[in-house]
């Protein structure tokens, strides 16, 4: 017959006072004796309650932890404590545990990814309501927002994609010159900046810039109730905040992306003839052979889908805060990891039907 269990009932709160007395209780008490504690009471605790709990599956190899309700035992997981129960249910609890866990993540994913389309098509409808009827949005925000849009993002657009320029072009000319391809650098460059880069790069210097302001903005506005105040005004915030920044946005990208092409292409154009002695008027030549004004309508088209994307994406985030100045930190910068996620992989989708 095996040895009689030794059963402990743990006190409602569990505390460094009841822990001498605790030890008390299994003094004397073997090391192979099967030792069971029971949670069912218990509904606080603090840190010395844990080093007990450790302390007794260091020593007692027979140790049980029964009755312990859920909430408990997800804390009691963070130190390593009530993992083996001795229950032959834990296995299969904890299997439905993860399944569930599994179901309500992708359960909240598609709820993130409703709210996100549901909103989307809101703001299409906003802006075509406002273009044709001029109602419900402050006129003077949309030239605020074109300002700090175009004039505030061009001079960090300008530099990293002039940057960009350099560096393709000196990368390429080394193993061009191997094939005596000098010439089709112009090629190289002037395709990749008009179709690809440019439109990249403005997407992702605007997720970063304009994006995080647009998300800080509206969450805080959100936190301290200021979008509350604009429902009661008889105001749609979704529209009134959001579509200055589309109708901004829509304006702003055709000039930025005019105005990146050029400064990226002289970066190439400079590489060229520093490197390969390639002259600008041979240079531009060259390029004009292969690009063509549809590939600067794709790239300008690819960057108006990359900068609605950035706003739609900056607005969820920021509409959807939790409460709190955290929230506003965690939704910003979900924000942008948001608008950059997307806009790669619209990129990829815009490869395949291009390419």
């Amino acid at each position: 017959m095996g040895k009689n269990v030794k059963r402990i009932q743990l006190p409602r709160r569990f505390s460094i006072d009841e822990v001498p007395g605790l030890f008390d209780e299994i003094k004397g008490v073997q090391k192979d004796t099967p030792l069971e504690i029971d949670f069912r009471d218990m509904a606080d605790f603090d840190s010395s309650s844990i080093a007990f709990f450790n302390y007794l599956k260091k020593n007692y190899p027979h140790l049980t932890f029964t009755n312990v309700q859920p909430e408990l035992k997800k804390i009691l997981s963070l130190f390593s404590i009530g993992k083996d129960t001795g229950d032959p249910s834990d296995s299969r609890v904890s299997m439905a545990e993860r399944l569930q866990a599994v179901g309500g993540k992708v359960i909240k994913f598609e709820e993130i990814l409703k709210g996100f389309l549901v909103l989307l098509a809101d703001e299409i409808s906003y802006t075509f309501q406002y273009l044709l009827k001029r109602r419900g949005v402050y006129p003077g925000e949309i030239f605020n927002q074109i300002y700090f849009m175009g004039y505030n993002s061009f001079p960090i657009v300008s530099v990293i994609v002039f940057l960009i320029g350099v560096t393709i072009s000196i990368t390429s000319a080394e193993q061009l010159r191997d094939f005596g391809a000098d010439i089709y650098l112009a090629d190289l460059v002037g395709f990749g900046m008009v179709r690809e880069l440019v439109p990249l790069m403005t997407g992702i210097i605007l997720a970063g810039k304009v994006g995080a302001s647009i998300t800080a903005e509206i969450s805080s506005m959100k936190v301290l109730e200021e979008v509350d105040a604009l429902k009661t005004m008889g105001l749609i915030p979704e529209k009134f905040l959001m579509v200055p920044r589309l109708i901004a946005i829509s304006l702003v990208i055709p000039l930025l992306v005019v105005l990146a092409d050029l400064i990226g292409i002289f970066g190439g154009v400079l590489v060229a003839y520093i490197v390969s002695g390639i002259p600008p008027d041979l240079f531009f030549r060259e390029m004009f052979t292969v690009v063509g004004l549809s590939d600067f309508f794709i790239g300008l088209m690819k960057t108006l889908v990359f900068g609605w994307i950035v706003v739609i994406s900056s607005g969820f985030k920021g509409f959807s805060v939790e409460r709190g100045a955290v929230g506003v930190g965690i939704a910003t910068t979900e924000s942008v990891v948001l608008s950059i996620s997307l806009i790669i992989a619209s990129d990829c989708v815009f490869a395949l039907i291009l390419y």
